[in-house]
């Protein structure tokens, strides 16, 4: 699923911030203006990603900025992959 809607997500001006998050590394998502989309934490025992916690909830990314509508950017991407293909 990455490997297919980061190019898109990107050439929309989408990014990718490596960023700890409670404690685990991960990333923030945010569209072109900055604005939070959601945020990705990674559980990496022995070198291996076990799990990844992805929050995408408006109401609890808050207090890491001000928030994207994460469905208009889904939208927005899926048309930029529509558009390359």
């Amino acid at each position: 699923m990455l490997a297919a809607l980061l190019p898109p997500f990107v050439h929309i001006g989408g990014v990718v911030e490596p960023h700890q998050v409670n404690g685990w590394p991960g990333a923030v998502f945010r569209d072109r203006d900055g604005k939070v989309i959601n945020t990705w934490a990674l559980d990496i025992p022995d070198g291996q990603i076990q799990t990844i916690r992805t929050v995408s909830n408006p109401d609890k990314l808050g207090h890491a900025g001000p928030v994207a509508d994460a469905w208009a950017v889904l939208r927005e991407t899926q048309q930029a992959r529509r558009n390359s293909g």
